[in-house]
């Protein structure tokens, strides 16, 4: 079984939760902590006795989005041995474009494709900001509820070097509306709170934003979704949920599958041009502010 010290689930009754865990890293996450979100949504949607799944995290931040270790791994290296054959060289240029595009397809089509596949409610617990994929992630639940109006997403693809990843091309579109969206999109711009409400957020906590505590709040605030999630719940015919979910999601769900590849054929060439991983050296040299 797939595991990660930043992601972590459990099961509580019928629901399902994903928990991002790593609050001394803002929650970052790796290429291989996405593939294993979609891989823990592939289980509770196995799983008959699920009717919900919640995806949460922990402290402060939702998720500052990808870790620029991770991201800097794939990068292709600038120093070559001189006595290299050129066979092996090919070779190992070969090698280093099969690795980048499998990670770029990654979250555009097997992340994606996790969330569109998914037949029960997937409820967001916005705790605090989210960035690039992982705020991507967010406009992928159906539900999303925040803990106060601190949180924002924010979707830095351009100045970042490369192009709308993980679906946000549509779900974007659909929740906020064109011109909001080219607005963010083309000036990696915050979304803030007051975009986000009731057109993503659906209901605001109102919980922890004069405290200092960040984990226990956020623990409070996910303790709190959850309860009132098995509340509103408790009298409903919990068979006829995944019908109206396949109903409801039938048109931007074909969206998000056109956008697989659209997003990917869309991106890749920026990835092997290399300008995304000289933007994140800049960023983890400090060389370059992060919009946070």
């Amino acid at each position: 079984m797939l595991s990660s010290p930043r992601v972590s689930h459990r099961i509580d009754e019928n629901i399902f939760i994903i928990e991002l865990c790593d609050t001394d890293n803002l929650n970052s996450l790796t290429f291989e902590d996405f593939l294993l979100i979609a891989t823990y949504l592939e289980l509770a949607n196995e799983n008959s006795s699920i009717n919900f799944t919640i995806i949460q995290s922990s402290g402060k931040f939702f998720s500052a989005g990808g870790k620029f270790t991770s991201v800097l791994e794939l990068a292709p290296d600038s120093t070559n041995n001189k006595n290299q054959e050129e066979a092996d060289e090919a070779n190992t240029e070969l090698r280093k474009l099969y690795t980048l595009i499998g990670s770029v397809a990654t979250p555009n089509v097997y992340v994606t494709n996790a969330f569109v596949k998914h037949t029960k409610p997937i409820i967001c617990s916005l705790n605090g900001p989210a960035i690039g994929l992982s705020a991507c992630l967010v406009c992928l639940c159906d539900i999303v509820y925040s803990m106060n109006d601190s949180v924002y997403l924010l979707f830095p693809f351009s100045s970042l070097g490369f192009v709308a990843e993980v679906g946000s091309s549509v779900t974007l579109y659909d929740k906020l509306g064109i011109n909001t969206t080219n607005e963010h999109l083309f000036f990696s711009t915050k979304i803030p709170f007051e975009e986000l409400n009731e057109k993503i957020i659906v209901k605001n906590y109102n919980l922890g934003k004069d405290h200092d505590d960040h984990i226990e709040q956020t623990k409070k605030f996910n303790s709190k979704v959850i309860s009132d999630l098995k509340l509103k719940s408790k009298h409903l015919s919990l068979g006829s949920l995944q019908e109206m979910k396949k109903l409801l999601s039938f048109e931007t769900n074909n969206k998000l599958r056109q956008a697989q590849s659209l997003e990917t054929n869309s991106t890749l060439p920026f990835w092997i041009n290399g300008e995304p991983f000289k933007r994140f050296r800049e960023l983890q040299q400090k060389k370059r502010r992060h919009k946070l």
